[in-house]
């Protein structure tokens, strides 16, 4: 099994292809990692999962780990395959998707393509104790978390889609024993999705 490929970004739309040592991989991504990619000379690692079918073998890829992590849970609920556990990461950082798990928020959950109540309810009820892994200071931090969702009010009014901005703000430094300034963390999160 295929479980971390680092190589070059040749396209990320429609489809993300990565050449590894000359051979082009064909990666299913959520569309947060996608918005991220654009075809550079650098390479990238995803962190990966190869589901094997009678008919096909399909790679999912994630930008970052705990996302693939999750992923592997999501597909163990039963009635949770492989395209609807991609499209529950898609917009959503993992801490967030687990935390309404842990908390039972099917209204959440229900919400996501591919997801209807019932399967919200089985996905709660089946993964809610399975997630302790998935604790991070910012579910912990009820002030960050309102902070954060400050941010993302101010990203998407200024134009950017929701998975970016929460894209940028996963990869920036928090400090979990401070509340941070809603304005110097916008500054910083329209940084580093410019890539600055």
């Amino acid at each position: 099994m295929i479980a971390r490929l680092r190589g070059r970004v040749v396209s990320a739309h429609p489809a993300c292809v990565v050449e590894v040592g000359g051979v082009g991989f064909e990666v299913a991504i959520p569309e947060k990692d996608r918005e991220t990619l654009s075809p550079m000379e650098g390479e990238v690692v995803f962190h990966t999962h190869m589901v094997v079918r009678e008919d096909r073998m399909s790679l999912f890829g994630f930008l970052h780990r705990v996302d693939r992590d999750l992923f592997l849970k999501l597909i163990e609920v039963s009635g949770v395959g492989p395209k609807v556990g991609l499209a529950v990461l898609s917009n959503h950082p993992a801490a967030r998707v687990a935390g309404a798990i842990k908390s039972g928020d099917t209204v959440f959950l229900s919400k996501i393509p591919g997801i209807g109540k019932k399967t919200a309810e089985r996905i709660a009820m089946e993964l809610k104790d399975k997630l302790d892994a998935f604790d991070t200071p910012a579910e912990r931090k009820a002030p960050k978390i309102a902070v954060r969702e400050e941010v993302l009010l101010a990203l998407t009014s200024l134009g950017m889609t929701r998975g970016a901005a929460e894209s940028a703000l996963d990869r920036m430094e928090w400090n979990a024993d401070e509340t941070p300034n809603v304005e110097d963390v916008v500054r910083r999160a329209l940084r580093y999705a410019s890539g600055g």
